[in-house]
């Protein structure tokens, strides 16, 4: 498991990120807490964490102090930012040091977790090149490039998670030269073949595109038998750079398909998006037709209104955090997209036809 700590002035804040967190599925344990930065600092050099939460505004050693510093001393460490304040300052510091995200509070669960579950994936892509450098491809290992075909390979790798062909194409050619000033041949282009070919694996796996990889396999002959491999870097590139171009080509299509709008991409919308200022309007607006045959079609595919579903999101969610996460109604309510609290009040009580505060008393 990886270890995280959390770094708060306030101790209901920190105990507030102990609730909301989903350690045990995210494979996560906190090992620490700090009550400012210098008792962080001094507790990361100590338990070493893999992942830090922390506030900006502390008194003493501040968030601002406390980036700056453990960009320094520990540059591989995964930050989470936490502020009560949509601040600039604060916002250009986190960016300056690389922090993972920057989440306002009263902090969302959702977008907590999303936070860090991003941290541990970056966390296994990084324990994956560690492992790489290791042993694929071997040849390299004992090489003085392995480090610039890392970079290379980092960038394909971007490229392809943008759909970016120009770029995928330059910087195989320039992964062709560097390789073949080494004059690989054999087992070694072999390696480098399998290396190149996993990750574009791995792409797929992340676009959820699992479906297509063995029509992939078949129209690309991507399960060549050994004799029929590349014998030569220029060969070897030339045959990657066609099938990574045409697998870009053929996503782009895919999502095309995909983005045709459907009430599954309205429902999806809304549940990410119900904490926010959100109507029948502004969905209209984002999904590009007119509010008129959006509200008919949800209405027909879900048998409700829009916004009776936003209601409903809010309600089921503003249940849970009171309920679960034993936080206060006013807290519940702004996580909730309710500024107004006597607003939220209101709607809390018509919608399940008791006020928030009595599921206090363990009416469900």
């Amino acid at each position: 498991m990886y270890k995280v700590m959390i770094v708060d002035d306030e101790p209901w804040s920190r105990k507030v990120i102990k609730q909301l967190g989903e350690w045990d599925s995210l494979q996560l344990t906190i090992v620490g807490e700090a009550e400012d930065g210098s008792e962080g600092l001094r507790l990361i050099d100590e338990l070493q964490p893999d992942i830090i939460v922390t506030d900006m505004r502390m008194p003493g050693i501040d968030g601002v102090d406390l980036l700056k510093a453990l960009k320094e001393r520990h540059p591989l460490l995964k930050i989470i930012v936490m502020s009560g304040y949509d601040d600039f300052v604060y916002l250009k510091q986190a960016i300056h040091s690389q922090a993972k995200d920057y989440l306002l509070k009263p902090v969302d669960p959702d977008e907590l977790n999303a936070a860090l579950a991003q941290c541990v994936k970056e966390l296994e892509q990084t324990k994956q090149i560690s492992i790489l450098t290791k042993s694929v491809p071997l040849l390299l290992a004992d090489s003085t490039i392995l480090d610039q075909y890392l970079e290379y390979r980092h960038l394909v790798y971007g490229y392809l998670m943008d759909l970016n062909a120009t770029g995928i194409s330059h910087t195989l050619n320039t992964l062709q030269h560097l390789l073949s000033t080494e004059h690989f041949e054999g087992n070694s282009l072999m390696e480098i073949d399998d290396d190149l070919m996993q990750m574009l694996k791995d792409f797929v796996a992340a676009s959820e595109l699992e479906q297509e990889w063995d029509q992939w396999i078949v129209a690309h002959k991507l399960g060549l038998p050994e004799e029929n491999l590349p014998t030569s870097v220029n060969e070897m590139i030339g045959r990657v750079e066609r099938i990574y171009n045409q697998v870009v080509e053929d996503v782009q299509e895919i999502r095309k398909k995909r983005n045709k709008l459907d009430m599954n991409e309205v429902l999806t919308y809304i549940n990410h998006h119900y904490k926010e200022t959100i109507s029948l309007e502004s969905l209209a607006d984002h999904f590009y037709i007119s509010k008129e045959h959006l509200s008919r079609t949800f209405k027909a595919f879900s048998g409700e209104t829009v916004n009776d579903y936003i209601i409903y999101k809010r309600m089921e969610k503003a249940k849970e955090l009171i309920v679960e996460h034993k936080l206060s109604i006013k807290h519940a309510a702004e996580m909730t997209g309710y500024i107004d609290v006597s607003y939220f009040y209101r709607v809390f009580k018509k919608y399940y036809g008791f006020a928030p505060g009595e599921l206090r008393n363990g009416k469900e």
